[in-house]
């Protein structure tokens, strides 16, 4: 479930390093900022654990007046 602010759009198969997943990008709903993905789906049976995470990529985070 993803919050509020928080938007997801459509699956796409990748290879990343630990396989081929199916990931949807997550993005800010407020200024459209892709900020990491989701993983929808792990081919590997190794890698089922990953599935329905998010992975939040901090060099696409911005601190604004009103974070503590």
């Amino acid at each position: 479930m993803l919050r509020v602010n928080v938007g997801c759009g459509p699956a796409e198969e990748r290879v990343l390093l630990t396989g081929l997943h199916a990931v949807a990008d997550i993005y800010c709903e407020n200024c459209k900022t892709t900020l990491g993905w989701k993983y929808e789906h792990a081919f590997e049976t190794s890698q089922k654990y990953k599935e329905g995470k998010f992975i939040i990529e901090l060099a696409h985070m911005i601190k604004d007046n009103g974070w503590d």
